[in-house]
């Protein structure tokens, strides 16, 4: 059940089309489960819906004409698949009708220092997916960072083409925070977005997130019932 917020209709009514549900994205969705996340994102107007790639086509074809994206996570969540594997999701996924792409850095390569490996690693994709006018959001995965590392992710990820820095995948230690939005928009300005995601549990959360500077933010069903017992309130 739905509990109570003080968030305005108007602040929730700003939230709305930045929001990427997520709902469907689980090691137990079903088909079923893709196609609901799809017709909740619609109902409501959110920016996009993401599962995995073994869905993208129920997402195409639900959001074909709604305006709502459909988003394809590549090297997700571990981000360590080869760059030849992550080519062929991008060009797949291009082929197959997505609209938008999140793509998992290669977080053991920034660890290790081998700056060079994790820039030739996004730009691979970044040269696929922007050339056809999609937006890339390279995930950085905030909480296996220093805030040094973070800066340094986020510096990477701007130069090689990413349209987005996104904090987490929600799926490895950590989650999104004010401080690691703070460090992410301090490095990136306003020239590339950013996208909260990963621990955003309240309809509080997100719009916290969303005033700190991310212009995306992840969210799943707990905040999708906030954000509806707010609309519906007098």
């Amino acid at each position: 059940m739905a509990t109570a917020t003080f968030v305005s209709q108007e602040r929730v009514q700003d939230l709305v089309p930045r929001i990427d549900y997520s709902e469907a994205l689980t090691v137990t969705a079903t088909p079923d489960d893709a196609v609901l996340a799809c017709r909740t994102a619609v109902e409501h107007g959110f920016r996009a819906v993401v599962s995995f790639p073994c869905y993208l086509e129920i997402l195409v074809r639900e959001l074909s004409g709604t305006g709502v994206l459909a988003q394809l996570p590549i090297g997700f969540p571990s981000g360590a698949v080869t760059s030849a594997t992550k080519r062929a999701e991008a060009e797949e996924g291009l082929r197959i009708g997505a609209t938008d792409f999140d793509m998992a850095m290669n977080f053991g390569a920034l660890k290790a220092g081998e700056y060079s490996r994790v820039s030739d690693d996004i730009k691979d994709v970044a040269g696929i997916v922007r050339a056809a006018g999609k937006p890339l959001k390279v995930i950085i995965e905030v909480g296996v960072l220093t805030d040094e590392e973070i800066v340094t992710a986020s510096k990477i990820a701007e130069d090689c083409g990413a349209t987005h820095v996104k904090t987490c995948t929600g799926f490895n230690p950590g989650r999104a925070t004010m401080r690691a939005i703070a460090l992410i928009r301090n490095t990136v300005g306003e020239r590339i977005g950013i996208k909260a995601s990963g621990g955003v549990a309240s309809l509080e959360d997100a719009v916290a997130f969303m005033d700190a500077g991310a212009s995306v933010v992840a969210a799943r069903l707990p905040v999708v019932q906030h954000l509806e017992a707010a609309l519906s309130a007098p």
